[in-house]
């Protein structure tokens, strides 16, 4: 039975509509009208005569970049690891004609669009995080906002089919000729940053939020805290202490320290921008920065000749499988020379 009342609000009138069934919750609204509440009421009740308990009027006037903007701005990312590309992936949905099409009009055809666009600009992986994203913020609107929905189109499109990791480790030849070019760049922390990662394995992310103040110069160990901002993987442990090479903390005695209390106080963009550069001065093809720490887990195995239990407390891995199978390239030669 619907029941319209009238209420006074400070500036106007409105009429609400509640309509009361066994078996499910209040369907309530809003009208400026009596005829417009009416009028609502009726094809509300004869749908719940049809057994459809189902309310579209809400999901009719939301787009999906509605959606995901209020997934964003009510911090549910926030909730889990990485925060930082959630909001990432939020601008660029935005810039994408999809942001625009309503709820109830999204279909697979729309993501299947999309995703075409995304594949032409990052790799699979990226795009099934993407995808992922879309995904999590219309659940969220239908089971925790409310928001009613025919379904998630999301379940009609399948997951792109990444390809096998790809493990780059530089030869020694590539790595004193990269190691001369950051020299030669004009950013006095690449050079640093770039030894640096190598011999502590450190991800780009962790590498540019690390403090002096969780270095220890006695015990030779730097202290890594987890984030909620979201550089860390599932696969990775949260806080961990990893010990420092030699080379590592003769790095650090080299560097100045910044007010910021930052080891390097210089942004992501500042320095892809320059290990560009520097790549591009040592002719070095096929090799991203990320694959320092691929470099650094191989050599920990062919040159320092460490247990997997000791590279897995330097790189933060849980298992070691992942570190085997994702961040280690070994030399066959090299290994035929020790047997």
């Amino acid at each position: 039975m619907a029941n319209i009342r009238r209420r006074k609000l400070k500036t106007q009138i409105s009429f609400q509509v509640r309509i009361r069934r066994a078996g499910i919750r209040d369907i309530v609204k809003s009208f400026l009208t009596r005829t417009e509440a009416k009028r609502w009421a009726r094809s509300m009740e004869t749908k719940l005569d049809r057994g459809d308990f189902s309310d579209y009027t809400e999901a009719s006037k939301l787009t999906l970049g509605d959606i995901a903007k209020r997934y964003i701005d009510g911090g549910y990312h926030r909730k889990k690891k990485g925060a930082r590309y959630e909001e990432y992936r939020y601008s660029q949905l935005l810039e994408n004609t999809i942001s625009g099409v309503n709820l109830l009009k999204l279909s697979s055809k729309h993501l299947a669009e999309y995703r075409a666009f995304r594949l032409q600009e990052v790799e699979p992986a990226t795009w099934n995080k993407d995808f992922n994203f879309i995904s999590v913020i219309i659940n969220t609107a239908i089971f925790e906002w409310g928001i009613y929905l025919p379904n998630n189109p999301c379940k009609m499109i399948k997951r792109s089919k990444e390809p096998a990791p790809r493990l780059r480790v530089l030869e020694d030849e590539e790595y004193s000729r990269l190691l001369k070019a950051c020299r030669e760049v004009d950013l006095i922390y690449l050079e640093h940053a770039f030894v640096f990662s190598i011999e502590t394995t450190m991800r780009q992310g962790e590498l540019l939020r690390a403090k002096w103040e969780h270095v220890n110069f006695k015990k030779r160990t730097l202290f890594i805290p987890d984030t909620k901002t979201g550089f860390l993987s599932k696969d990775l442990t949260s806080n961990r202490t990893i010990p420092l090479s030699g080379l590592a903390i003769q790095t650090l005695q080299q560097l100045p320290r910044h007010i910021s209390g930052r080891i390097f106080p210089i942004t992501r963009d500042q320095l892809n921008q320059k290990w560009k550069l520097a790549k591009k001065k040592a002719k070095i093809k096929d090799y991203r920065f990320h694959d320092n720490r691929c470099t650094g887990i191989t050599w920990c195995f062919e040159k320092k000749h460490l247990e997997i239990s000791e590279v897995m407390t330097l790189s933060g891995h849980k298992s070691p499988t992942i570190l085997l199978k994702r961040y280690t390239k070994l030399n066959p030669t090299k290994i035929a020379m020790k047997i």
